[in-house]
């Protein structure tokens, strides 16, 4: 007669992955250290872990590990500096018997990185074992990032307006200041335009009397085609900020940057003067709010407990 699986079960806890893209600056990681923080004290019960899904970002702090001693004297963690890719961190949790995981991916919009961290997760969903008390997971979720996706379940507008919500105070100080708002995202050439003009577009409803405007690091719009959206602005001084989840390469190397085809360089040739503020989203409370309230509707809609205790024992 064969073994009854009926009784058995495994140990299933509970965790929250942030998926960020990454950063290899260090004076960048407060603003993901904010967003983790904000994450575990919304959900004490539940194990919070993070991993980049940068393949290029990734190979960079491999390249530090080789000195690991050093980056750790400048204050770098051990986490940080052997972050794993996302299948290398599900597979750590599902090992340590986390079988319910949330992944919040903290993209600010659904680009390339979003779009495959998706495939990884629809491949994992599809894991039938012959028994079912041995299947890795018990519910492996995929939230959304901060500009929403596509779909029925949650009004990709409601979550535009949302982020729009939390960029009062950066619109209210280039009131004060008498400039043109300049937010500068990174984009790529994967849907990033259509769905930052839809932004765009909220966020001039919302404050017709501050023009606010939104150019790309790579994509459309670029440095050029914004100078040319600023010449319909009779303000001569522009509040420059990076619409990014950290303030890293592309902050520093590309916006504020004393070389003269960085974003600041070309604005004040064109004869602008640049107030720039280099914080990544992050950092901002309010926007890291955002993503702990994408997790506890990700858990509501997959009858997930955030608060319950580990059940179940190995047999």
């Amino acid at each position: 007669m064969g073994r009854s699986y009926n009784n058995r079960k495994q140990i299933d806890k509970q965790a929250i992955l942030l998926a960020h893209f990454g950063t290899s600056f260090q004076s960048a990681l407060p603003s993901l250290d904010n967003i983790r923080l904000h994450v575990s004290e919304a959900f004490p019960d539940v194990e919070v872990r993070f991993c980049f899904t940068s393949n290029m970002i990734r190979n960079i702090w491999a390249a530090r590990r080789r000195k690991a001693a050093a980056w750790l004297e400048k204050g770098i963690s051990e986490e940080v500096l052997n972050v794993q890719s996302f299948l290398g961190a599900v597979g750590v949790l599902q090992s340590e018997n986390f079988r319910t995981i949330i992944v919040q991916p903290t993209h600010v919009y659904h680009g390339e990185q979003y779009e495959d961290l998706k495939s990884y997760v629809t491949a994992l969903q599809s894991i039938r074992t012959i028994k079912e008390v041995w299947s890795p997971f018990s519910t492996l979720a995929l939230s959304r990032p901060a500009l929403g996706t596509y779909g029925i379940r949650h009004d990709y507008l409601d979550d535009l307006h949302e982020v729009v919500g939390v960029l009062e105070e950066d619109v209210r100080k280039a009131r004060e200041l008498g400039a043109s708002m300049l937010y500068i995202a990174h984009g790529n050439d994967f849907f990033s335009s259509g769905v930052f003009n839809e932004m765009l577009h909220v966020l001039r409803m919302k404050h017709p009397d501050t023009p606010v405007h939104i150019g790309m690091v790579e994509g459309f719009p670029g440095i050029d085609a914004t100078i040319r959206e600023l010449r319909k602005d009779t303000r001569s001084r522009v509040f420059v900020k990076p619409f990014m989840i950290t303030a890293g390469d592309h902050a520093h190397h590309d916006i504020d940057n004393e070389e003269p085809d960085s974003w600041r360089g070309m604005l004040e040739a064109a004869g602008y003067e640049v107030v720039t503020e280099m914080n990544g989203l992050g950092s901002h409370d309010a926007f890291a709010e955002i993503f702990v309230e994408r997790i506890r509707q990700t858990a509501d809609a997959h009858g997930i407990d955030l608060h319950r205790k580990p059940v179940g024992v190995v047999q």
